[in-house]
């Protein structure tokens, strides 16, 4: 388990792939889940605006 300020290095790759998810979007959200201090899934929602 993490420490309390105990920092997770973050690979390029899953800053990549968060950058993608993000500028695929016109309206919606990007979660991103962490499990004990680690990115484990990125999700996106995306809305179709009229």
């Amino acid at each position: 388990m993490a420490k309390v300020g105990e920092e997770k290095e973050v690979s390029k790759e899953v800053w990549d792939k968060i950058k993608k998810q993000v500028e695929s979007l016109k309206f919606g959200t990007v979660t991103i889940t962490v499990h004990d201090g680690r990115i484990t899934q990125v999700e996106t929602s995306s809305k179709v605006r009229f």
